[in-house]
């Protein structure tokens, strides 16, 4: 169970994700395939991740965290609280925001603040990786992708994520990813699912951490 200091941060956090994003469906405890970050936001091409540590927490987990949500390659935030902004280290797409009265302030080392802008969150920042994205994809939705290409149901997990990589462009991964993302019934808390798409259309037990395009 979250502790109220955790869940102080979340609050803000997910406003901040909707605001944003306000098309997104927002899923917490997302998981990456053996590791998982605190918040998503899920548009139909993109996949935005958030990591909270608050002060009542430790940052031993974080280096994974953040390898792994880079490793996706979209847009990764870290929201921390105060206590942690001497102690956190950059990365190479994520976005550090620590506390600042009802929101965050972005920060760089010890001394440096501003505000977030549009500039930091624009698209023209991601570099997609569609095997890491293929690797958030259950066996069936995976089937579905790779129908066209010669998929079928006595095949692994590995091969259908081969065919689907290999017949696929890599916009057409990303669509096809989010969209099974945003319409699956992932049981704990999170928005509604989306409409499922037809199989057609790109999309149609834990993800694995295989995955096709980087």
């Amino acid at each position: 169970m979250a502790s109220a200091a955790e869940e102080r941060i979340r609050v803000k956090a997910e406003g901040l994700f909707r605001s944003l994003w306000p098309e997104a469906r927002i899923v917490h405890e997302f998981d990456l395939g053996g590791v998982r970050l605190d918040l998503a936001a899920i548009t139909d091409d993109r996949l935005i991740l958030g990591e909270i540590k608050s002060e009542n927490d430790t940052l031993t987990r974080l280096p994974r965290q953040m390898e792994g949500a880079s490793h996706i390659g979209g847009l990764a935030f870290l929201f921390c609280a105060e206590r942690w902004v001497p102690h956190v280290q950059g990365s190479r797409r994520a976005i550090n925001m620590v506390e600042d009265g009802d929101g965050f302030t972005c920060f760089i080392g010890t001394s440096y603040r501003y505000p977030l802008n549009e500039h930091l969150i624009a698209p023209e920042h991601e570099a997609y990786n569609s095997r890491a994205l293929l690797g958030l994809l259950l066996k069936p939705e995976l089937l579905a992708l790779a129908r066209s290409f010669g998929g079928k149901a006595k095949h692994d997990v590995p091969t259908l994520a081969r065919l689907a990589h290999d017949g696929l462009t890599g916009l057409e991964v990303r669509r096809s990813v989010m969209a099974a993302l945003r319409a699956r019934n992932f049981g704990w808390t999170c928005d509604a699912p989306a409409k499922a798409p037809a199989p057609t259309e790109g999309v149609g037990e834990t993800p694995h951490p295989e995955g096709g395009q980087t």
